[in-house]
Parts: structure tokens; sequence; C-alpha cells
């Protein structure tokens, strides 16, 4: 296959172009997601006959930008068009004064470590099925668009960064659960997904608060369920074993240095998912 020679940038229109890289991958994006990660984001891929044939997307989120949706089809790879992506994001984000960050999987892992990434905090992908029964916590209510200030400022001082516009897009998406706790001392966002419903971010401020946001939401989601949960938070993962979960797959969080990232990760409970963060 013959693949130009220099990355195209992509934007929101090559959003439907992008998702037969991720559908051929088996990931659980929607063309939603694609659309608002290359609207907030910067979008990076070559093209081959007409065929966008691989993709990356970095987010800024400041200080930080996430690197992500690193993807080649079949037979475009072996060309070191990955690496190539991945640098290219990386140095879009390094002019714009941002650190590379990153969720690897352990192979992606060896090989990110050898472009300076390094390993800060690790993920589990646990995958189960919503109950569709029961009540929500007395806790907890739907999450509604004027919650959007508080959630965001939590999601600031829990994550270190400003997402406002991907959680903006997250809560404002139409019959996607999304869960609040009264006391305004925690949220669980979700969003439909190709394969299953993905729970996150999930942020709160005591286990006792992310377990009620999580039973609250398993039990009104009918049918695959996926959750990035952190292995320093082991009464969440203990729930979700409880619940029927099993891990999927482990991720690294990386970022170019070894710095801490920022934010009091003592309230992150769930990603919003490795193309997220």
């Amino acid at each position: 296959m013959a693949v130009i020679d220099r990355p195209l940038s992509l934007g929101p229109f090559d959003a439907g172009r992008a998702l037969p890289l991720s559908n051929e991958a088996g990931w659980n994006q929607l063309e939603a997601d694609w659309l608002m990660m290359l609207r907030l984001g910067l979008g990076f891929g070559f093209e081959a006959d007409g065929r966008l044939v691989a993709s990356a997307v970095a987010l800024p989120y400041g200080p930080v930008g996430w690197i992500s949706m690193v993807l080649v089809t079949a037979a475009a790879r072996r060309q070191g068009l990955a690496t190539r992506l991945v640098e290219t994001a990386a140095a879009a984000l390094e002019r714009a004064g941002a650190r590379p960050a990153l969720d690897a999987t352990p192979a992606g892992e060896a090989v990110y470590r050898t472009m300076g990434f390094q390993p800060l905090r690790q993920l589990t992908r646990w995958q189960g099925t919503g109950w569709h029964a029961g009540d929500a916590a007395a806790s907890v209510r739907p999450a509604r668009p004027d919650d959007l200030h508080w959630i965001c400022a939590m999601d600031r001082s829990s994550f270190g960064l400003d997402r406002r516009g991907v959680l903006a897009d997250l809560l404002a998406r139409p019959g996607a659960p999304a869960f609040a706790r009264e006391a305004k001392d925690g949220f669980l966002l979700a969003r439909a997904g190709r394969n299953a419903t993905h729970l996150g971010p999930l942020t709160a401020a005591s286990p006792a608060a992310a377990n009620a946001l999580l039973h609250t939401a398993l039990a009104q989601i009918e049918g695959p369920v996926i959750v990035d949960a952190f292995d320093d938070q082991p009464a969440l993962g203990a729930t979700l074993r409880a619940a029927g979960f099993t891990p999927q797959r482990p991720f690294a969080r990386m970022a170019r240095g070894a710095d801490p990232l920022p934010g009091n990760h003592s309230l992150t409970h769930a990603a919003a998912g490795p193309e997220l963060g």
C-alpha cells in the first residue's frame, strides 16, 4: 500500500473517515467520540489511495496534552506510521507548551518508553454487565446541565487540568447516563460505545461516595459495561469484582518525564477512558 510521505491534519469533518480505523481494531468509540476529539483537539493521519489508514489525536488540556487514537489499518502496518504520528502529536503539544501524556497497553508501554514516556499510574479495565434493576442511592441523582460548573471545578481539582469541553460534550449527549451526588462531592459521567457503555470519569471525595455513584449507574444501565479503574483505588476494584466484573486489560498512565501529573489523585476513581484521560 502506497502511503503519502507526511502526516495530514485531521478535523471534525474527518470523523466518519476515522471511525473505520477504530472499528477495525475492535475499539469502543462511536463517531460522536471522534467528532468531539477532532473538534477539541489536534488530529493527524496518513492517507493512501484516498483512504485514511492511520491516525492519532492530541487533546490539549493546558499544561498537559493527551495523545490517543493511535491506529494503523492492517495493510499499512510495519512502516513506522504509529511512531511517526505519536511523535508528530507530541511535538505539536510541546510547541504549545503542553507535556504529552497517554494511557498505554503493556505492548504500547514498551514502545512509548523508548520515546521518553515514563509510567506514573496504573489502571485496569473491568468488564461486566449493568443490572438495569434497582433504585438510585439516596445521595445520588441524575446530573443536570446546571451541574456543569461544579463538575468542571471538581474535575479540575482532581484531574488537575481543564477538561470543560470534554465534560460538557459528555453531559450533553442525549440519553447518556450521568449522575451527581446531592452533596456535590462526586459525579459519574458515561457514554454509549460500539461494544459497551463506558463509565467514567468517576470522581468522588471518598470510596463510599464513588461506590454510591457506581451502584446507581449499574442499576440503570442494561448490557455490557466497561470501567477503567485506577489501581490505587482498591475499594472500587473490590466493588467491581463483587458486582461480577472481571479484569480485561491493564493500562499504564504515562507522560514524558518522571514528574507526577497534576491533580488530587485521591479523588479520581475511574478514568474517562484512554482517549480522554
